[in-house]
This record gives C-alpha cells, structure tokens and sequence, in this order.
C-alpha cells in the first residue's frame, strides 16, 4: 500500500504574509545598488543647495521659495520620483524572476496578493526614505536664503510636497509594477512613457488629464513655469479631483497587476 501524501500546510494569513514579504524585501532594496543609486539621485539637490549657499551671492539671489519650488514641480515631481518608480516597481517581481527565487516564493503557502503587496509596501518606504529627507532639507536649506523670517509660513507648504511626493511614489509605483508583470523587459516602454506620453501635460485642452504628471503636479502651489509652449499651457487641475484620480490610479494599477500576476506561469530558462 502506497504511502499517504502528505497534506498540505494551511495558507498564512495574508497580513502575516505580506508583513513576512515586506521585511525580506525591504532588507534587499535598502542593501541593493539601486538604492545607492536611487538615493544619490534623489538626495542631489541636497548637495546643490549646499554648493549654492556656499558660493552664490545670496543678496541677490532669486526668492528661497522660488528655489524651492522649481526643485519640488521640476526636479522631484516631474523627473526623478517616475525615475526612480520605474527602476524599483518594475523590478518587483522581475528581481525575483532573474534571481531564479520566484519559485521559493510561490511554492510557500502564502496567497500571490500578499506577495505583491508586500514587495509594494517595501517599495513605498524605500521611496519614502530615500525621498522625504531630501526635500525636507532642500526647504531648510534654500526658503530661508535671506533669513528666517518669516519661515513658519511656508511650513504647510512643505507638508503638502511630502504628501503630494507619496501619492506620486504610490501612483508611478503601480503603474510600473504592472508594467513590470506585463512585459519581460519593462524599463525600455516604461521610459519612453515618461518622456513621450507624460510630456503631454504641457499640452494644452483635456490632453494633460491622461497623464499622471498634470495631476501630481496641480497639487503643489508654487508650479514654476517649464520653459517654452508649457510656460503658455501649463494646467492646474482641481485638487480633490487630483488626489482622487491618483488614489484611482494605484488602485487600479495594482488590481491589474495582481491580476495578471496571480494567472501567470513563471518558467524560469536552465
């Protein structure tokens, strides 16, 4: 008489699951060389407005506000928080496919949706961590130029770049992440998306509504100008509108890309 199969092991409950994910992955992100490359990206403008203060003429510098804005709206918002969700998202489960471990993974009792948000949340802190430091001291370091008067003012300006700067990470970050199930090489379609398809908020009419940049950007305050056509047709779109659409935007983002994640066969080459 043939042995009896073993029974299965139950599932693990998805937030015990996810929050097993989270920590593994959080460690591998932090540690990685992306992060150091992300963080050297992300924390530039850090050591700018180090150099500025050091050699500019701060008499006759442009208002510290000013300065600040155009690092926020051009810098963070329009080029370097998409760059650095399209090289950590599109890696979430494509890490684990080069690495040959996607199959460790799938074979533990626990549910592919507790994979995938794990892997997004430690995402989400990486981003955060390496992000948030950096405009907090581009703020100390360039509003106040001709002193702190008047400081406390623009406060609640920074709040609102760093929760504008989260539902950016969130939003890109969903959006590449099913990019990244979707396609085996995603880092190629996802730069050209950001700059073809995303250039088109400095279109005038309804065309910047199907960007993600026109709605992140039309939550921050101080918007300087881009140079040329943008400076003419620049879109400030409504801010409950905004957030809305970008909540939308992450939360469909990653329902699809749950959904193609949790049907895919992954048949690793020998």
């Amino acid at each position: 008489m043939s042995a009896e199969a073993k029974p299965l092991p139950p599932p693990v409950p998805f937030l015990r699951a996810a929050k097993a994910v989270f920590d593994l992955s959080l460690e591998e992100m932090v540690w990685s060389r992306k992060s150091l490359v992300m963080a050297g990206l992300l924390l530039l403008p850090v050591a700018l407005a180090l150099l500025f203060r050091l050699v500019a003429d701060l008499k006759h510098a442009p208002a510290g506000i000013d300065l600040y804005g155009l690092v926020v709206a051009m810098y963070y918002l329009r080029n370097a928080l998409p760059l650095a969700s399209l090289f950590f998202a599109t890696a979430l489960i494509a890490d684990e496919v080069e690495g040959r471990t996607i199959t460790y993974l799938l074979s533990r009792p626990v549910s592919r949706a507790s994979i995938l948000c794990g892997k997004f949340a430690a995402y989400v802190v990486t981003g955060l961590t390496l992000t948030l430091p950096g405009i907090v001291a581009s703020f100390f370091l360039l509003v106040p130029i001709r002193g702190f008067a008047g400081l406390a003012a623009f406060v609640p300006d920074l709040l609102r770049d760093l929760g504008v700067a989260a539902l950016a990470l969130c939003a890109y970050g969903a959006l590449f992440a099913l990019l990244g199930v979707l396609l085996k090489r995603p880092t190629i379609p996802g730069l050209v998306f950001l700059i073809g398809w995303e250039s088109l908020a400095n279109l005038p009419g309804w065309l910047p509504r199907y960007t993600v940049t026109a709605w992140v950007r039309s939550l921050v305050r101080h918007r300087p100008v881009d140079e040329g056509l943008a400076e003419l047709f620049q879109t400030t779109l409504p801010t409950g509108e905004a957030i809305a659409v970008l909540v939308a935007i992450t939360i469909l983002g990653l329902a699809g890309a749950y959904g193609i994640f949790s049907r895919k066969q992954f048949v690793l080459d020998q």
